[in-house]
């Protein structure tokens, strides 16, 4: 699983698919495939990248990210917190990153230890100013977002969020996919299913 290699693709009149004709592998992850916890991630990442770009445009960045995500994830073990830093990452690196640090309606940027209310499809977080409405975002969960969004994939080998801070975590990035995303994530219900840690 997550071989990586040169492809060599060929064009179909009047299909959407690329016809593979050639596929040299570089580089077979083969740590991930003895792991349950490690091969759920890796097939996780990969529709989410999948799902998330567009057809037919190069994405280098959003490469780069998820090759440093799968070789850390060979070498280490699954994570939350690593898949929380991948997500966000992600996110940005595609240009749907939400605003944590303000409100995303007025701006506003002294939101100290309020609580906000999150709306993912208006760009993050709202303050109490502009809507009274949608899910709570209590200020400790908002703080860890920011930090997460803010981390490189080597900052989360170190970092341990609590239960509580993890679950408000994935609520939101997982409300923040769903504006992006048609339809259901096949690999989240695999995790689930295995009561894996997500």
């Amino acid at each position: 699983m997550g071989a990586e290699g040169q492809a060599a693709l060929r064009e179909r009149p009047g299909a959407d698919l690329l016809l593979l004709e050639d596929f040299d592998v570089e580089n077979a992850r083969l740590g991930l495939a003895g792991d349950m916890g490690k091969t759920a991630h890796a097939a996780y990442a990969l529709e989410l990248c999948d799902r998330l770009c567009p057809p037919r445009h190069a994405e280098p960045a959003v490469f780069d990210w998820l090759r440093e995500f799968l070789l850390r994830l060979e070498a280490g073990r699954a994570s939350a917190e690593r898949l929380r830093v991948f997500e966000l990452g992600l996110l940005g690196r595609l240009g749907f990153g939400p605003a944590l640090d303000r409100c995303a309606v007025c701006g506003r940027s002294d939101l100290g230890e309020e609580n906000t209310r999150w709306h993912p499809d208006q760009g993050g977080v709202l303050c109490a100013s502009c809507t009274q409405r949608g899910d709570v975002l209590t200020s400790s969960t908002r703080r860890a977002l920011a930090g997460l969004a803010a981390m490189s994939l080597d900052d989360a080998e170190a970092l341990t969020l609590d239960r509580e801070t993890n679950a408000g975590c994935r609520r939101a990035i997982s409300g923040l996919v769903r504006t992006h995303v048609a339809g259901p994530l096949r690999s989240l219900d695999f995790i689930e299913k295995m009561g894996g840690d997500r």
